[in-house]
C-alpha cells in the first residue's frame, strides 16, 4: 500500500459543534475543514414576495443548486434566507447531507470513499440516543468501517498532558464545567452553566439598541451583534470604574463599526458590559450564581485534600473563552472562594487555539497510539475471521448436498 493510500485510510475526526463543524485527518495538527454549523433552504425567504416584489428575481439561486446550502455557502444568503442550526434543531437528515458535502471537499480518491474509521468528539451531554442515531448514519447510510465516540474533555486534557483539572467548555450554545481527578470524573462534580455565547450576544444587541436615540435608525441583527462580540468584546476587572471614566470623556474603548447598509456605529462601554452576565446573571434575569462561584463549587465537591490538584488546572476552552481578559478575572474571582493558604495556587489556563483544542487533542491521542479501546465495528462489515467461517460453512453445505 502506497503512503498516499495509507494517508487516505487514516481515521477522520469530527467535531459537531453548535457553532462550527470541524473535520480532518487524525494525526494532523489542525482540522482541514472548519465550517459554520448552519444551513439554509433556498425557498425559505426572510421576506415574502408580496412584501418585497421580485425578491426571487434579484437574489436568484441557480436552478441546478440543491434545495439546501450548508456552512459558508449558506452564510452568503444570510440577509435573504432564514439561517437554521442543524445542531440546535437536532436535524440528523440535514447533518447527513452537511457531512457529505464537506467530506467530498477532502478530495479522497473514489476507491477510498467511506473506508476511513470515524472519531466523533462528544460533549458529556450527548445522549445515548443521539449516539445511536449518529452510528446509524455512519454505518448504514455511509457504510464506514468503524466508529469511536471520544470525550471532548479527554481531547482537551490530552493536548495539555494533564490528568487532573477543571475544563470549562464555553461555546455559543452551552457552557459546561467538568472536573477530573487523576483521570477520573464524577457526575456530581460538574455543572451546566445557563449562560453561553448566545446570551452574551443578545445582551450586547440590547445594550447597543437601548443606547441609540429614538429617532436614529440602525441596521443591526444578532448575526452582526455576534460578529461585534467576537471581535471587540473584552473582560475587565472594574466595569463600574471604567463607566465613570467614559462619562468623563475617556475614549480608550471607543470603536467605530461600519454596518452593511453603509452607516456606522460607535460603541465603547458595550464592549466590556456584554461580558458581565457571566459574573452577574441577574443582569439578564437569570437566577443563578456567577461563573467563578459555579467553578468553585465544582472543585469543592471533591475532598479538600484534592483541591490543590485541581486549582492550578482550571482550563477554559471554546469560542466564547476567547474574550480577552476573561482568564485573568476568573482567576481573581475564583481565588476569593478559597482560603489564603491555597489561594495562590489558583491558575486559569487559556492556551492559544483553544477554540479547536478538543479536535487537536483527539489527533494527538491518535498520533500517540492511545485510541485502541472503545471502537464500534460496523456490523455490515465482515471480519476476515467471519469470512473464513462463512467459507467453511459453505464447504460443509456443499458436502452435505
Amino acid at each position: 500500500m502506497s503512503s498516499e493510500e495509507k494517508n487516505q485510510l487514516r481515521p477522520l475526526i469530527i467535531d459537531i459543534g453548535s457553532q462550527n463543524f470541524r473535520l480532518g485527518w487524525a494525526g494532523d495538527d489542525f482540522p482541514d475543514i472548519i465550517s459554520p454549523s448552519i444551513y439554509v433552504d433556498n425557498s425559505d425567504y426572510l421576506f415574502t414576495s408580496d412584501v418585497i416584489d421580485g425578491l426571487e428575481d434579484i437574489y436568484i439561486i441557480e436552478k441546478d443548486t440543491e434545495t439546501h446550502l450548508f456552512g459558508h455557502d449558506a452564510l452568503k444568503y444570510s440577509n435573504i434566507l432564514k439561517i437554521h442550526e442543524f445542531k440546535k434543531e437536532g436535524n440528523l437528515n440535514i447533518f447527513m447531507k452537511y457531512f457529505y458535502i464537506h467530506y467530498r471537499q477532502l478530495e479522497i480518491s473514489e476507491e477510498h470513499h467511506f473506508k476511513q474509521p470515524i472519531i466523533i468528539l462528544t460533549p458529556f451531554y450527548m445522549s445515548d440516543l443521539e449516539k445511536t442515531k449518529l452510528q446509524d448514519i455512519f454505518f448504514n447510510m455511509f457504510d464506514f468501517p468503524s466508529l469511536l465516540f471520544l470525550s471532548e474533555n479527554q481531547g482537551v486534557l490530552a493536548t495539555l498532558r494533564k490528568t487532573s483539572g477543571v475544563v470549562i467548555q464555553m461555546g455559543e450554545t452551552y457552557t459546561n464545567i467538568t472536573s477530573f481527578l487523576h483521570g477520573f470524573s464524577n457526575v456530581m462534580a460538574r455543572d451546566t452553566y445557563p449562560i453561553s455565547g448566545k446570551e452574551l450576544t443578545r445582551y450586547l444587541l440590547n445594550l447597543i439598541l437601548t443606547k441609540r436615540s429614538t429617532g436614529e435608525a440602525v441596521y443591526l441583527d444578532k448575526n452582526i451583534a455576534k460578529e461585534i462580540k467576537d471581535k471587540l468584546s473584552l473582560c475587565i476587572l472594574d466595569s463600574e470604574g471604567e463607566l465613570k471614566r467614559i462619562k468623563d470623556g475617556f475614549t480608550k474603548y471607543n470603536r467605530t463599526i461600519d454596518l452593511p447598509d453603509g452607516t456606522s456605529l460607535e460603541i465603547n462601554s458595550e464592549r466590556f458590559l456584554c461580558v458581565e452576565p457571566l459574573f452577574h446573571p441577574s443582569l439578564i434575569h437569570i437566577d443563578y450564581i456567577g461563573l467563578p462561584e459555579a467553578i468553585s463549587k465544582v472543585i469543592q465537591f471533591w475532598d479538600r485534600e484534592n483541591w490543590e490538584d485541581l486549582l492550578p488546572n482550571i482550563i477554559i476552552v471554546g469560542g466564547s473563552s476567547l474574550i480577552p481578559g476573561l482568564d485573568s478575572r476568573l482567576k481573581i474571582e475564583i481565588s476569593q472562594y478559597f482560603s489564603e493558604r491555597i489561594r495562590d495556587k489558583v491558575n486559569v489556563i487559556a492556551v492559544s487555539g483553544r477554540e479547536n483544542i478538543g479536535w487537536i487533542g483527539a489527533s494527538v491521542l491518535f498520533a500517540q497510539d492511545k485510541l485502541q479501546k472503545g471502537w464500534i465495528t460496523n456490523p455490515n462489515h465482515e471480519t476476515p475471521e467471519k469470512n473464513k467461517e462463512n467459507v467453511e460453512l459453505n464447504q460443509k453445505d456443499n458436502e452435505i448436498q
